[in-house]
């Protein structure tokens, strides 16, 4: 566990899936699942591996491997599909929740930047109560450049009114992370809840 001068940032910048949900054990049961569907196995560490990136992206990596996907859209659709069946059994990492809902409660902005689709986005923060507490969202769809692109960072950071410099990213993902470094952003690691190492920004 690492210590950060929270109240030094004017914003906070939290991505969803392995950072503030729970949710790639079930990301990635769904995405086994569709590629089963499909006639191929997938080994789960690809996904674990590729957090972050767009569901589309994903499906376009597994035809660059060979893999018979089929249609991109097709396959996406799928895998929502299984995804959102069990999207009420997610779980919230409770210490970034409470990290969430303090820096809210003193003033400080807040926003969420997800690779996920933006139906995802918008259904955990109402099942979880969180509506109130995030002043932006900031999805798949909203942005042309998935991560580790800096654009849903910089797009979230935008939507708050403020600059890379004054936001704290909040990742668990490698190419979350490579991503606030690009957008010039200070981040912290987060694995399983925790926050694990700070990368300060050049």
């Amino acid at each position: 566990m690492i210590s950060v001068d929270l109240n030094s940032y004017r914003g906070l910048i939290f991505d969803l899936d392995g950072t503030l949900l729970d949710s790639m054990p079930h990301h990635v049961r769904a995405w086994i699942q569709t590629a089963r569907e499909h006639g191929f196995e997938i080994n789960p560490d690809l996904i674990y591996a590729w957090g972050g990136i767009s569901s589309k992206d994903v499906v376009k990596r597994f035809i660059d491997m060979g893999y018979p996907a089929g249609d991109v859209d097709m396959f996406v659709k799928r895998k929502v599909e299984l995804y959102r069946e069990h999207i009420n059994e997610v779980k919230l990492f409770a210490p970034i929740e409470k990290i969430l809902k303090e820096a809210h409660e003193r003033g400080q902005l807040t926003a969420i930047a997800s690779g996920t689709q933006r139906i995802n986005g918008e259904d955990t923060l109402r099942l979880h109560h969180l509506e109130k507490y995030v002043d932006a969202l900031v999805c798949a769809d909203d942005v042309t450049h998935h991560k580790p692109h800096p654009e849903s960072f910089l797009t979230a950071a935008e939507k708050l009114g403020l600059n890379s410099k004054e936001c704290l990213v909040f990742e668990d993902g490698k190419l979350g992370i490579e991503a606030a470094a690009a957008g010039g952003f200070d981040c912290v690691e987060v694995q399983r809840g925790e926050m694990v190492k700070f990368y300060q920004s050049k």
